[in-house]
């Protein structure tokens, strides 16, 4: 009978430890993959447009903006009604030299929303109102501003989508977009279409007036004194502009983009006499030094309510066809 022989190994405590060792080791790396690709997986969609839908903001120009706001049905009703009416806007006129001790202070274009915010707040500390012409992309991207201005009873006007200066210059199919896009923006933020409108740097010619009333815009205003916001707050600026204001003018502050103060003179009124029809006393102080918008704002405010003016909305003036206006 042949013999089998059997070597039995010392058993060694270590070595089972060794092998727990390794199973837990191999537990944690898996562990670490997995963390890692549900971390990657999180990352990816975070970053992906499935999950967030592009915002305005994210249009550098704002010459697009999202499905909500399209406003394809709007332009095709106003060009049809441009097609078969040839009503015009109105047109808004100051009325410099009036007995009355007021002051029409618009606000062409927007600034940021903490600057904007100010302005109001400015404004409402004196019981003013006044008239605030939006782009339609800024009123889109700063909805609350846009919804705050409403909510105080401020005056909200047309500025085109993207304030383009010298926009008689342009297409009728161009000029319906400009202000159909600003018109269904309104609408929809504000609550409303405007009636009012202004656009930087242009001549309110027939063919405009005639696109602008197809948009459902009623009223072209047209400032009396037009000021840049560089120009109204360095040193002095205020003051600058105090010198210039008659009672009964529309007076424009640009935040867009700034242009030199332009004064619009009228044929039709003669320059006042300055012991008849006075500008704004000069009685006051201002201070020599850069002041931000809001602060330059808040100063005007003061110094007009001091010498006991209003401000009131452009739509308390009276409106003028253009074939009976005198250019």
């Amino acid at each position: 009978m042949s013999k089998v022989c059997m070597i039995v190994m010392p058993w060694k405590p270590w070595d089972f430890c060794i092998g727990a060792c390794n199973m837990h080791l191999k537990k944690h790396v898996m562990y670490i993959c997995l963390g890692l690709l549900i971390l990657g997986l999180i990352y990816f969609l975070a970053l992906s447009d499935i999950f967030h839908p592009k915002q305005v903001a994210s249009y550098e120009n704002f010459t697009e903006i999202s499905e909500e706001y399209d406003a394809t049905a709007e332009i095709n009703e106003a060009t049809e009604i441009y097609a078969k009416s040839a009503d015009m806007a109105r047109i808004v006129k100051g009325t410099p030299g009036t007995d009355k001790k007021v002051v029409y202070l618009t606000f062409n274009g927007m600034e940021s929303r903490g600057n904007m915010e100010g302005i109001v707040k400015a404004m409402l500390q004196h019981g003013f109102h006044g008239t605030f012409f939006v782009e339609g992309a800024n009123a889109a991207h700063e909805e609350k501003v846009t919804q705050k201005l409403v909510d105080e009873d401020q005056l909200i006007g047309n500025y085109g989508f993207v304030g383009i200066t010298k926009a008689e210059r342009l297409d009728k199919d161009r000029l319906i977009e400009q202000f159909c896009k600003t018109q269904k923006v309104l609408s929809l933020v504000a609550g409303h279409r405007a009636t009012y409108f202004a656009l930087p740097e242009t001549r309110y010619l027939p063919a405009l007036l005639r696109a602008a009333k197809a948009c459902g815009l009623d009223y072209a205003v047209e400032s009396d004194v037009v000021i840049k916001e560089s120009d109204f707050t360095r040193p002095n600026g205020v003051e600058k502009l105090l010198q210039q204001i008659q009672p009964g003018m529309i007076v424009s502050i640009r935040l867009d983009h700034p242009v030199p103060i332009i004064f619009y003179q009228k044929k039709d009124v003669a320059a006042p006499a300055v012991d008849k029809k006075p500008t704004v006393k000069d009685d006051f102080v201002v201070d020599n030094s850069d002041v931000p918008i809001v602060e330059a704002v808040n100063q005007l405010c003061e110094i007009l309510y001091s010498q006991g003016y209003t401000i009131e909305t452009v739509d308390k003036l009276p409106a003028y066809d253009f074939s009976t206006d005198i250019q």
